[in-house]
């Protein structure tokens, strides 16, 4: 790697650090879903899938090394391990793949950039095939195992309703907090109608959530009805439709069972998988709406409690500002945490929800000191 400059070194290894991390995130999704696998078929699928994955991450680490000439920092594996478990529990098992796979394909476009844009051509050369290679696992990565061949990512399980749930309730609730505070100066007044507009409001949240991934669901079955997709039936029921369709030609209860069990063994002789579908990855996933609504209901419920519970102990004009300082705080906070699953910067993702909630709470601060009492 002598033929590098400092600069397309350090570019380099960046790139290919974050390649890295997202190999050694889905090996780890991969071994968890193992230990959850009750079919040893599967398991064995899962684990070897799991152990390719993490020798790739073995030459990564070597290319690593040579770039860095043997000095390298990694993240630490039981941190990534908690991250891993954490945004499965969020996002849900498909979406996380999904979410993991996008994250190695951007990075392995910009490796590829980078690599065209080297100094040495030979050098070059090596780091674009390297890309190109990498590409190509990824495709089967996505044709085998996620089952898809053009997508982008969807759903986002429900760290959209924990994000909107949390945003809403710190907005709303500090901007009421503002505006009450600027027609009247009464601590208790302020915490009643605070605490009122956060009981209303994680309701009013979890309810319309609800109905709305509700709707979204039953559109998207609807539609699929009309388009005549037809949901994916396991094998005991489609043995019992073969079972029913042939004592509908005359045969008794236990020869149509004997046929019926003939022909599915012979269709699933014929039938090809995917990986995905052995390991249970390519069936969409449906974020379940009670489950929607309870996750924006509870989030609004929490963070509308921060900007309230100052008036329960202190003085309300210490309160305002303690409510305020920690709200704002609170709002870059979550607008930061959204990086982790958008990969964008977490410093202007946290501005800018700290940004509305400022300008929403001096918008009702002003309407309250206008409003005569």
């Amino acid at each position: 790697m002598a033929e590098l400059t400092v600069e397309e070194r350090k570019i380099l290894l960046e790139a290919a650090k974050k390649v890295r991390t997202y190999k050694i995130m889905q090996s780890m999704g991969y071994q968890r879903l193992a230990k959850k696998a009750v079919n040893e078929r599967t398991k064995q699928l899962l684990v070897e899938i799991s152990a390719n994955e993490l020798s790739d991450v073995e030459s990564w680490s070597e290319r690593i090394g040579q770039l860095a000439d043997g000095v390298m920092k990694f993240n630490r594996v039981s941190f990534l391990n908690q991250r891993v478990g954490l945004m499965m529990a969020i996002l849900g098992t498909r979406s996380f793949f999904e979410w993991a796979i996008i994250a190695e394909d951007e990075s392995i476009e910009d490796l590829s950039i980078q690599a065209g844009n080297l100094t040495d051509m030979a050098t070059s050369e090596i780091w674009t095939r390297i890309a190109s290679d990498e590409r190509l696992h990824i495709e089967r990565v996505k044709k085998e195992v996620l089952g898809m061949e053009g997508w982008e990512m969807g759903g986002g399980g429900g760290v959209r309703d924990v994000i909107f749930g949390a945003n809403d309730g710190l907005v709303s609730i500090l901007a009421l907090v503002a505006g009450v505070y600027g027609a009247v100066t009464e601590s208790h007044l302020i915490l009643i109608a605070g605490a009122a507009g956060a009981i209303a409001g994680a309701i009013s949240m979890g309810a319309g959530s609800y109905l709305s991934s509700k709707s979204e669901k039953e559109v998207m079955e609807k539609e699929s009805e009309r388009k005549g997709i037809k949901k994916r039936r396991t094998p005991e029921e489609e043995r019992e439709e073969l079972v029913k369709f042939y004592q509908a030609r005359g045969f008794k209860r236990q020869e149509a069972e004997a046929i019926a069990g003939r022909v599915a063994l012979e269709l699933e002789s014929k039938a090809t998988y995917t990986i995905g579908e052995e390991v249970g990855l390519t069936s969409e996933e449906s974020w379940p709406p009670i489950k929607a609504g309870i996750l924006t209901g509870l989030s609004f419920a929490i963070v509308s409690l921060i900007p309230i519970l100052p008036f329960a102990f202190i003085e309300v004009t210490p309160a305002v500002i303690t409510a305020v300082v920690a709200s704002i705080a609170c709002l870059f906070a979550v607008g930061a945490s959204k990086a982790i699953f958008t990969r964008k910067s977490w410093i202007r993702s946290g501005l800018e929800m700290m940004a509305i909630g400022t300008l929403a709470a001096a918008a009702t601060y002003a309407i309250g000191l206008a409003i005569p009492m």
